[in-house]
């Protein structure tokens, strides 16, 4: 019994021992969330996503849609029509940026997204050359296929978060086309949607800004909108125009786009 009675008493000793060691064990911290980006230099490259607003116009210089009756009957097609289309667009950009000290940051950034932005439409009309023609119609369509850019950005810099100005080159795939004839009519006089007709890559320039916050050491996500002038582009025709006698005619095309988008990067 003495024996029993000793033994329980030392388990019970042990026990507390062992508790009160435990006590005094450190507990384990959790571990520390990933660091805040302090040096915005280094490359990076990702993914945007945004909407991009295609503008186009349409001049019609010296009157191919007249049909004949000239000033000051305004012609079948106005001398100036336009088309704005709104389309999801999407690509990817890399860059490298430099930070000059605790507040300034410079770098250059090119990228690349699909647009798909095209519309086709008939154009505005007026009533009595409709009449006289006998069955003229018109068409114009305009399609922005995809966007590439070259940009220099430069801004300062609020801890994580980096305000910013963009400038620089633009390449445009673009489709322009319209035409204006009698349906049914082959041949001179006669229908067709592309008798002025540009498909090609357009040169201008894109300027905007965004704002870029460094979520953690590594990533980097922004929103930002930016403005591209792709210039005008020219279409010629030689024949013969409805109810025109044989000559030279001249179409100017316009197009323009305004990007707003987000993009998520990775810095290294």
């Amino acid at each position: 019994m003495k024996t029993t009675l000793s033994g329980t008493v030392a388990l019970a000793a042990l026990a507390a021992a062992t508790d009160a060691g435990a006590a005094d064990l450190p507990l384990k911290a959790p571990p520390a969330p990933p660091p805040l980006l302090t040096n915005w230099s280094g490359w990076y490259v990702g993914i945007n996503v945004g909407v991009t607003r295609h503008h186009a116009t349409t001049t019609d210089v010296n009157g191919f849609g007249v049909g004949g009756f000239g000033p000051p009957v305004p012609p079948y097609v106005t001398p100036f029509f336009e088309s704005t289309v709104s389309k999801a667009s999407f690509g990817g950009q890399v860059g490298y940026n430099w930070q000059f000290n605790n507040w300034l940051v410079a770098g250059v950034e090119a990228d690349v997204d699909h647009v798909g932005a095209k519309t086709t439409f008939a154009p505005p009309t007026v009533s009595n050359l409709l009449l006289i023609c006998g069955g003229c119609v018109a068409s114009a369509t305009n399609e922005l296929k995809w966007l590439a850019t070259l940009r220099g950005r430069a801004g300062i810099t609020f801890g994580n978060i980096f305000l910013y100005g963009t400038a620089g080159v633009a390449w445009g795939a673009i489709a322009n086309r319209w035409g204006y004839g009698a349906v049914g009519v082959v041949g001179p006089g006669g229908f067709s949607d592309s008798i002025f007709n540009v498909d090609e890559v357009r040169t201008g320039f894109i300027w905007g800004g965004g704002v870029e916050a460094a979520l953690w050491s590594h990533w980097l996500v922004r929103l930002e909108a930016m403005h591209v002038d792709l210039g005008t582009s020219t279409a010629t025709f030689t024949g013969i125009a409805p109810f025109l006698p044989p000559g030279t005619f001249t179409t100017r095309f316009t197009n323009s786009a305004t990007i707003a988008r987000t993009a998520l990067s990775w810095k290294w």
